[in-house]
């Protein structure tokens, strides 16, 4: 094995151990020395790879962005419509806050303005871009969605239709990150207290007249939403850190 190899491998595997350190503890309770005596790497190898906590943090995001953009290539192969894609894609996004808030912690961390600027470039740089990748991924789907399923827009021509597109993923993504963050706190223990699924029909609900308000007309959304659930299911299965254990 060479000697880049070897370095990539121990690279992969301090971020493994880091991710599920931080999954444990959480961001502001690790320490570089945590993970390398977690490790068992010298504190000299770990700087080497990484020169910050806030670097190994950006690394670690990576890893789970790189899921993501799995999950959307494993989605974008289902025979199903556009529309039932992205209805997937978000079932994805919440079953993973509600299963796994540690790690969606980790990725909301690495995106605060106060991690970047303690991060090197080349790090956040490539976190950015891959970020990006995945953004016009979805948008690719979004904007067939508006082709096959969205009513109300065949009159507008290219660069609206994808004005309209950058607003429609804009905002679902928005929602996505305010029902599931809602549903994590003291205002949902209260609105909600019997069970889970109580907040998961605030979120099918909400999410079906968001996208009527774009010009989804569907006469049974509920149908849908558990078509797409089951998908959702599915696809998180295959991923290393994503997997369900169990529906909810």
């Amino acid at each position: 094995m060479q000697r880049r190899e070897k370095r990539e491998l121990r690279e992969q595997e301090i971020i493994k151990n880091t991710i599920e350190l931080l999954s444990q503890r959480g961001f502001l309770d690790v320490r570089m020395s945590d993970i390398a005596k977690g490790t068992q790497y010298s504190m000299g190898t770990i700087y080497s790879h990484f020169e910050a906590k806030e670097d190994l943090l950006l690394a670690c995001a990576h890893a789970l962005v790189i899921e993501h953009k799995d999950l959307l290539l494993a989605i974008q192969k289902q025979n199903i419509p556009a529309i039932e894609k992205i209805i997937t894609m978000v079932q994805c996004s919440w079953h993973m806050s509600m299963q796994h808030p540690d790690l969606i912690e980790i990725d909301n961390l690495s995106m605060m303005p106060s991690v970047w600027r303690r991060a090197t470039q080349t790090r956040a740089d490539r976190l950015n871009q891959l970020h990006v990748e995945v953004a016009n991924m979805f948008l690719a789907i979004v904007l067939d969605a508006i082709a096959e399923s969205l009513n109300g827009h065949t009159a507008l021509d290219k660069a609206e239709t994808e004005r309209l597109a950058h607003h429609l993923t804009h905002g679902m993504w928005g929602l996505c990150v305010g029902l599931s963050s809602t549903a994590q706190s003291g205002y949902a223990s209260t609105l909600c207290p019997e069970s889970s699924e109580e907040k998961y029909t605030h979120f099918t609900t909400n999410y079906s007249h968001f996208l009527k308000g774009y010009g989804w007309h569907e006469t049974e959304p509920e149908a849908v939403f558990e078509r797409c659930k089951t998908t959702a299911y599915t696809v998180m299965n295959q991923t290393t850190w994503f997997a369900q254990t169990e529906q909810s």
